[in-house]
Parts: C-alpha cells; sequence; structure tokens
C-alpha cells in the first residue's frame, strides 16, 4: 500500500512538471508573438505617421491629457522619473547580472538598451515631426516628437526587471504586484508627456508598440536554455537559469 502510494505521488509530480513545463513553453511562444507584433505595429505606425496621415484620435486624447496640466510640477516629476533615474536601473541592471556571471544577458541587456536607444533618436530624425508645441531646434537630441522616448525607455528597463521578478523564486503576490506597478509607471509617463504638450498620443503608441516589441525579444532570447542563459549554466548552476527556483533543476534541452 506505502509503494503504491509513492508511485502515485511520484506520478502525480511527474504530471504536475510536464504542465508546468508546457505552461512556460506556451508563455514563451505568447513573448514571441507580442515581440512580433510589437515590431510589426510600430513599424506600421511609423509609416503612418512618415505620411503625414492623420490620426483623429490625436488631437481629441491631446485635448483631453492638455486639460490636466493644472499641476505641471506633478508631470514633470512623472515624466522625469523616466529620465534619469532610468540610466541608473539600467546599468545597476547590467552590473548585477555580470557580478551573477550572466555575462551573456548582460551584453544582451546593454546591446538592447543601446539599440532601444539610438533606434529611438534614429527615428525622430527620420520622421522629423514636430512636437505639439512646437519644435526649439536650440535643444540637441530632443528636437521631435515621434516617438516618446521616455515611454518606451520607461517601458524596456522596467520591462526587464518585470521579466526577471516574473521567473524568479519570489512570491505570486510581489510578481503581480510589481508587474502593475511597472505598467501604471508607463501610463502615467505617457500621459505626463502629453499633459505637458510634449508628445501626441501616437507618439506614446509607438513608444508601447516598440517597449513590447524589445521586451518580447528579450523574453524569447532569455529563456530557459536560449544563448544567453547557456553561457551562465557551464558550471552546471541550475541557478543561472532565470526560471530557477529552489528545487527545480531546469534541463539543458528544456525548450521553455
Amino acid at each position: 500500500m506505502t509503494r503504491q502510494t509513492g508511485r502515485s505521488t511520484t506520478e502525480r509530480d511527474q504530471r504536475d512538471d510536464r504542465d508546468d513545463h508546457e505552461m512556460r513553453g506556451a508563455a514563451n511562444y505568447v513573448a514571441l508573438l507580442i515581440g512580433v507584433l510589437g515590431i510589426i505595429g510600430f513599424a506600421a505606425l511609423t509609416v503612418i505617421v512618415d505620411a503625414h496621415v492623420n490620426l483623429p484620435f490625436d488631437q481629441s486624447i491631446l485635448a483631453i491629457a492638455r486639460s490636466w496640466d493644472g499641476t505641471p510640477a506633478i508631470w514633470n516629476a512623472l515624466s522625469e522619473s523616466a529620465n534619469f533615474p532610468l540610466i541608473g536601473i539600467g546599468f545597476g541592471l547590467i552590473a548585477y547580472l555580470f557580478v551573477k556571471k550572466r555575462r551573456r544577458e548582460a551584453l544582451l541587456v546593454l546591446i538592447m538598451l543601446a539599440a532601444v536607444t539610438a533606434g529611438s533618436e534614429g527615428v525622430k530624425q527620420l520622421v522629423a515631426r514636430p512636437r505639439p508645441g512646437g519644435t526649439d531646434p536650440n535643444i540637441p537630441g530632443v528636437v521631435y516628437s515621434y516617438p516618446s522616448g521616455h515611454v518606451l525607455e520607461v517601458l524596456v528597463i522596467l520591462g526587464m526587471v518585470a521579466i526577471r521578478t516574473w521567473r524568479s523564486a519570489r512570491p505570486t503576490w510581489l510578481k503581480v504586484g510589481f508587474a502593475v506597478l511597472v505598467a501604471i509607471e508607463v501610463v502615467l509617463v505617457g500621459i505626463a508627456r502629453m499633459a505637458l504638450n510634449e508628445h501626441f498620443p501616437s507618439d506614446v503608441l509607438a513608444g508601447i508598440l516598440g517597449g513590447l516589441g524589445a521586451l518580447g525579444l528579450y523574453a524569447w532570447l532569455t529563456r530557459s536554455g536560449a544563448w544567453a542563459v547557456r553561457s551562465s549554466a557551464k558550471n552546471d548552476d541550475p541557478r543561472a537559469d532565470p526560471s530557477w527556483s529552489p528545487g527545480v533543476t531546469p534541463s539543458a534541452t528544456d525548450p521553455r
């Protein structure tokens, strides 16, 4: 009887492991799909804006946001929260990964952040869309409006931290809570940029689409068994895997 009970428990654990494996695999494919759709959406919107197509929601949503500009100090604070503090968070994440001997992932984050920043500035120059309040040519680097670099970068940097938190062994309430806080921060930064008359709603939308594209690729490239993870596992340390948790040892061939 005891032997049969032990066998049943083992089989149940194996089924649970398979179910967990399949769920993680599906989640990574969903992340990849979101990334691809985000990039396609960003590219399509860029073509539309570059062609000077009138987007009817731009002026109506901008007017609503501008009606909330009675407290510019608050909006400025929210806007600045997506500026210099993000530089520290981004480099802090890279340093953390490097110290944890996740050097390939650290390199991936560095490359992605550089590409996001350079790409944003490149698209600004390409589209050359004036800001809603007018363009000041005496301010280098921030002359044009499309896309919103603040929204793009806050979503990418905090989103990377959220992905790593989600894959950790931390409590579910903490994972969900942090993801919700990141989403709220992104929305508030977008509203702040419009309330300050610095961006059109389509600029903010482009930042969100580009950010989702970058995060989808990051999630896929750092899934279990991917290039950025394998580099950290050369000493067969299971904790090198971003989805590692106590008592669970991911397989090197795990397609999650």
